[in-house]
């Protein structure tokens, strides 16, 4: 998943700190980060169905948060 550079870092990893309490089935690990690119989150689960579903929720806590994703 690549999330647009506008979301602070921490913030990012303040989600993925969440979403790993509430789904601790799904890893997560963020790539590399660079000023000004996407930041790329990799979801590791055991069907696609969780790696799906990690997604919607980390777009769920970010939008919560008060971030769009769409920019």
């Amino acid at each position: 998943m690549a999330i647009h550079a506008g979301i602070p870092e921490k913030v990012i990893l303040g989600a993925l700190r969440q979403l790993s309490a509430d789904m601790e089935d799904v890893t997560w690990d963020m790539g590399r980060t660079r000023p000004g690119r996407p930041v790329k989150v990799f979801f590791e689960a055991e069907t696609i169905a969780d790696v799906q579903r990690a997604k919607r929720h980390l777009e769920k806590l970010l939008g919560d948060a008060g971030y769009d994703l769409i920019p």
